[in-house]
């Protein structure tokens, strides 16, 4: 059984591959925010797209990132965020844990190599391995730390 790890508090300033790993997910959630850059860094682009979707969520807005702003950005209901298909939220993560070995693999495609890094990421965190990237594995993958 995996162990349920803190989510990673973010807000402006914020620097690495959690930060990306939003990013992404933000930029998946409305149209209106694709333009959002996945560069890693919290800034005000970032916080006002965080707030925005506070809003949207039902939230209260603030612009952090914490417990309850991870849980609706990947509960895979409030954006659909579960992950079969390309998604480049999720490579990322897997980037940060070793199980993807290079950034360059990070492309949107969730093809063999992605679906392979994800139950071996699964498995090693002993969650159930099945190469979907829904709450639990999303939660292991941006809680914990990287390699």
């Amino acid at each position: 059984m995996a162990v349920q790890a803190s989510w990673p508090v973010l807000r402006q300033g914020s620097t690495g591959p959690d930060v990306t790993a939003l990013q992404y997910l933000l930029r998946g959630a409305r149209d209106q925010w694709r333009t959002l850059a996945a560069d890693g860094v919290f800034g005000p682009a970032t916080d006002s797209v965080v707030r925005g979707f506070q809003d949207v969520a039902g939230l209260t807005v603030d612009g952090v990132v914490g417990p309850a702003t991870w849980q609706k950005l990947t509960d895979g209901q409030t954006i659909g965020s579960t992950v079969r298909e390309g998604d480049q939220a999720a490579q990322t993560e897997l980037v940060k844990h070793g199980d993807l070995k290079s950034p360059t693999q990070v492309d949107g495609v969730f093809g063999a190599g992605t679906d392979t890094a994800t139950r071996r990421f699964q498995e090693r965190v002993g969650l159930t391995v099945d190469g979907i990237v829904g709450p639990a594995t999303w939660r292991q993958l941006i809680s914990r730390s990287g390699n």
